[in-house]
């Protein structure tokens, strides 16, 4: 398996964790979050520093992919149609994908110059 299809899975399985079973699990199933300090920490902390680490890890090991940063958007927004009635996910999916192509770029370039600067 190439490492960009290995890099494929671990970061899909850690979306679909991030995104759908700890939001259904804190909404005990019923699609309703009851706690909404819960649903802010999720949605404006643990999700951007979660995604913002894995494309930062992934743009160290194999450099920039655009498919890897662009991960985010469809996954997000596809657990917030199956959970919730979806309203908001579209923006969030956005700026995870920016937080993750942000990331990955910075990642990316300190690797070519890190590989550059050792010849």
């Amino acid at each position: 398996m190439n490492p960009l299809a290995k890099r494929l899975l671990v970061h899909t399985g850690i979306y679909l964790v991030l995104f759908l079973l700890i939001p259904y699990l804190q909404s005990g199933g019923s699609g309703v979050m009851e706690n909404f300090g819960t649903w802010l920490l999720l949605l404006l902390l643990v999700n951007p520093t979660a995604v913002m680490i894995l494309a930062a890890e992934s743009g160290l090991r194999i450099g920039f992919r655009l498919l890897i940063s662009l991960l985010p958007l469809p996954l997000f927004v596809l657990s917030m149609y199956i959970l919730f009635d979806g309203r908001g996910a579209l923006f969030y999916g956005i700026m995870y994908s920016v937080v993750s192509l942000i990331s990955s770029c910075i990642a990316a370039n300190v690797k070519r110059r890190k590989q550059g600067g050792s010849e």
